[in-house]
């Protein structure tokens, strides 16, 4: 659960920075908690949020296949929205590919307001970096 209270924190300092500017770009910005790598992408027109998406991949490779079966029946999707309750996941999808399981999901920024969506692509990058993340800003 660390993992997933970490995500919203990264969330949440993504739409409290502000900034200015115009053009287009994307964010991406990674970092591993424990087996998990979190992936997030924040697309930016100037300094409002225009979508946002995340990826989790669970590296299962140490456990055994029988162990890696029952953890692919569960429901992680359900676990993270729990998780992020004050976000809307759209869909979300997992899977397991190979020995990892793979979550990845949209958030749906129409469900939050206006202040929460502006920010500067190059503060919110210097922020997540800040938490330990490494992000490209394109």
């Amino acid at each position: 659960m660390k993992k997933v209270l970490s995500l919203v924190l990264v969330l949440g300092a993504v739409f409290l920075l502000a900034g200015c500017g115009n053009k287009p770009s994307t964010l991406v910005c990674s970092q591993k908690v424990s087996i998990v790598d979190v992936s997030l992408t924040t697309n930016f027109t100037g300094n409002t949020v225009s979508s946002m998406s995340m990826k989790y991949v669970m590296d299962l490779s140490k456990y055994s296949d029988s162990l890696i079966s029952t953890v692919s029946n569960q429901d992680y999707c359900k676990t993270v929205q729990n998780a992020m309750s004050q976000y809307t996941l759209v869909d979300c999808k997992q899977a397991l590919e190979g020995k990892s399981m793979v979550i990845t999901s949209g958030i749906d920024i129409t469900k939050m307001s206006k202040s929460d969506l502006t920010g500067s692509p190059s503060a919110t990058k210097e922020a997540l970096e800040k938490q330990g993340y490494t992000c490209t800003l394109k």
